[in-house]
């Protein structure tokens, strides 16, 4: 069997290796014609000539930068990739991985290896063993992260995030714990903790969360004090919004356990557990409803 392995010089990884070393430690009796282009939208026609050549399936790799002319490139490529796939009648497996799928650069080359080499094995088997892929069917396979799964149709618990704003900390730090508190009380199960610098980071920490299929909701803390100008009120109807926003976007509860705007430091205090806990409440009684 021949497989075409096709590569972009814009990628910051170099998943073309990984794909060689992948097949060559599983199937070395597999002969591998590599090429390299410029970018994604290079990779059509470089998979086309390799498989008229005589390749039965080929590895389309690329990475796709973060910015929207980027997805527009991508989007292209995937189309090409489809047309050749109707043309030669072959099979062309696509691996792309966006740069905006990871928090970090150490991330992004975890998720390259992980797909590229997960893919590797389904180049090879979708020509010469495909019943070996049908065994898989409907069992969650995922290339770039961990596998999701099976669909479990059983009582599964509510997982909840927290997102707590350290500024004000001694107020926060209440509320952390009454949270933790409330959520052992309604049966749930705290699935992740990130602490930020202030109330104004907290709208992105909880976009994190909500991507993550584990976290069933995301609930906010912190503590919004009044000085002398209007500032508090800014950044608590500005926040407000964007969990708001979250929520809606993700079909996930991302509730607001923040206090304030316009409320002193003593009267922030005597609010931190109840705040805290109705945001548990909150969000423990919404996925149940969407859950019905």
């Amino acid at each position: 069997m021949k497989i075409g392995i096709v590569d972009t010089m814009f990628s910051r990884v170099n998943m073309g290796e990984m794909a060689l070393d992948e097949i060559k430690k599983n199937y070395p009796d597999v002969e591998i014609i590599r090429r390299t282009v410029p970018g994604v939208k290079d990779l059509p026609v470089e998979c086309k000539r390799l498989l008229d050549a005589g390749c039965e399936s080929c590895m389309a790799l690329g990475m796709v930068g973060g910015a929207p002319v980027d997805q527009v490139c991508a989007h292209e490529a995937s189309i090409g990739i489809q047309q050749v796939k109707l043309m030669t009648n072959k099979h062309v497996i696509e691996a792309f991985v966006h740069e905006n799928e990871a928090w970090s650069e150490k991330e992004f080359f975890e998720i390259c290896d992980n797909r590229v080499r997960k893919h590797a094995h389904n180049a090879v088997l979708i020509v010469t063993n495909p019943e070996e892929l049908t065994k898989n069917a409907g069992k969650g396979m995922r290339q770039g992260k961990e596998d999701e799964g099976e669909v479990s149709t059983g009582k599964q618990k509510i997982r909840i995030a927290l997102v707590v704003a350290e500024f004000n900390g001694d107020i926060t730090e209440q509320m952390e714990e009454s949270a933790k508190d409330a959520i052992k009380e309604a049966d749930a199960e705290l699935s992740d903790i990130v602490h930020v610098a202030g109330v104004f980071e907290i709208p992105l920490a909880v976009k994190k969360l909500l991507m993550d299929k584990r976290n069933n909701a995301v609930v906010s803390l912190g503590a919004v004090i009044k000085g002398e100008t209007a500032h508090d009120e800014l950044i608590a109807k500005t926040v407000a919004k964007k969990l708001s926003d979250l929520s809606l976007e993700f079909n996930k509860p991302a509730t607001l356990g923040i206090i304030g705007h316009d409320v002193d430091y003593e009267g922030a205090e005597d609010r931190a557990e109840g705040y805290a806990t109705r945001a548990v409440e909150a969000a423990v009684g919404l996925v149940k409803v969407l859950r019905a």
